[in-house]
């Protein structure tokens, strides 16, 4: 995929994105949702959206910025960082997560054991899922 139309869905995700927070926001002050978690979820998602925007415009309309940033999105060594970062983070939030499986469970917290169970097996098929299709890919 050419940069330019990666930077296009980068800024439409993020038009989706402040939709998506003002709707929460909108529908939180207003009443029809009763859970200000909700508000300031809409808050964070409109913020996100909205930074995402405005640096996407930038290195839309600066010629330079704009071949400097593609230029770093290919560069292996970066995509090799990210790549690691991504398999590192993964392995740590399944560890991190099993502990807390553990922990919660001998502290008589069932409920939230099982929901932090049931987020690492989702999490988990989805790995497997991903595995499967870039194995059969490659």
């Amino acid at each position: 995929m050419k940069f330019k139309n990666k930077l296009k869905m980068r800024l439409g995700i993020a038009i989706f994105y402040v939709i998506i927070g003002v709707l929460f926001v909108v529908l939180t002050s207003i009443g029809i949702i009763k859970n200000e978690v909700m508000l300031a979820f809409g808050t964070a998602f409109g913020a996100c959206g909205l930074v995402m925007i405005v640096k996407n415009i930038r290195i839309f309309k600066n010629t330079e910025n704009f071949i400097e940033k593609e230029i770093a999105e290919k560069d292996e060594r970066n995509i090799m960082i990210w790549t690691k970062a991504r398999s590192l983070t993964f392995s740590v939030y399944a560890v991190i997560a099993g502990i807390a499986i553990i922990v919660l469970y001998a502290v008589n917290m069932e409920y939230a054991a099982q929901v932090i169970a049931y987020n690492l097996c989702g999490v988990l098929v989805i790995y497997w899922i991903c595995y499967f299709i870039i194995r059969n890919k490659y």
